[in-house]
C-alpha cells in the first residue's frame, strides 16, 4: 500500500528479509532509547535473537498463529515497522516502531495509522484467527498515545502490567483494544477521518 505524503510517498508492506537489518540496528546500536521503551533487555536478548524474531515476521502463510510485520518506507528508505503477535491467542497485540529518528515528528506515524491502519488490521482480521487487535503504550510515552489517539482510539484501561507483550518489561500502560467492529469501522471512514 502506497500513499502521498506532501511530496514524499510512504507505503506499508509486508517485512522482508532485506528489511531487517535495520531494525536490529535499531534494537542494539542506540536507535531505540531503551530505558524511556522501558525494555526488559533479558527479553530483547542478543543481535542473533532480534534477527531471529524479524526473520520470522517475515513469515508468510502457515502456521497462522505466530508473528507476522509489516514494513514502513519513505519513498524508499526503510523508516520502520509494524509487527502483530498471535502466539495462538484470540487478540494479536500490535507493536509499532518509527526506526529513523529523522522522521519522528512530522506526522509520518499519524499518516500511517490513517492510511494503513484500518486496512491492514482488515486483512489481518481475514486471514489470521484472531477477534482483533491490543496495543500496549507505555503511558508516559505521550507522542505515541497522542498519535493513537489521532484516530479517535481511547485507552480501554491504564494501569501496571506486570507481563507486556513483547519485549517490554513491567510498567504503567494504557492498552487499546480494537475489535473487529471497530477495525471495520476505522477502515469504512475516509482517510484523514470521518467527514
Amino acid at each position: 500500500m502506497r500513499f502521498a505524503f506532501g511530496d514524499d510517498w510512504l507505503s506499508v508492506r509486508d517485512m522482508e528479509p532485506p528489511d531487517i537489518e535495520s531494525f536490529v540496528s535499531y534494537w542494539h546500536d542506540g536507535g531505540a532509547d531503551l530505558d524511556f521503551l522501558g525494555i526488559d533487555l533479558a527479553k530483547l536478548g542478543g543481535r542473533e535473537d532480534t534477527r531471529r524474531r524479524f526473520l520470522g515476521l517475515c513469515h508468510r502463510g502457515e502456521p497462522k498463529d505466530g508473528a507476522i510485520g509489516f514494513t514502513f518506507r519513505l519513498n524508499d528508505a526503510v523508516i520502520g515497522y509494524t509487527n502483530i503477535n498471535i502466539l495462538g491467542r484470540p487478540k494479536g497485540y500490535l507493536h509499532v516502531h518509527l526506526t529513523d529518528p529523522s522522521v519522528r515528528r512530522r506526522g509520518i506515524l499519524s499518516a500511517i495509522f490513517w492510511n494503513s491502519l484500518p486496512v491492514l488490521a482488515d486483512h489481518v482480521l481475514s486471514e489470521y484467527p484472531i477477534d482483533g487487535l491490543v496495543l500496549e503504550t507505555r503511558t508516559r510515552n505521550v507522542g505515541i498515545n497522542r498519535v493513537v489517539q489521532s484516530v479517535g482510539l481511547r485507552p480501554a484501561r491504564a494501569g501496571h502490567l506486570d507481563e507486556p507483550d513483547g519485549v517490554a518489561g513491567p510498567g504503567e500502560f494504557n492498552v487499546y483494544e480494537l475489535d473487529a467492529a471497530t477495525i471495520r469501522a476505522l477502515a469504512a471512514q475516509p482517510v484523514g477521518g470521518a467527514s
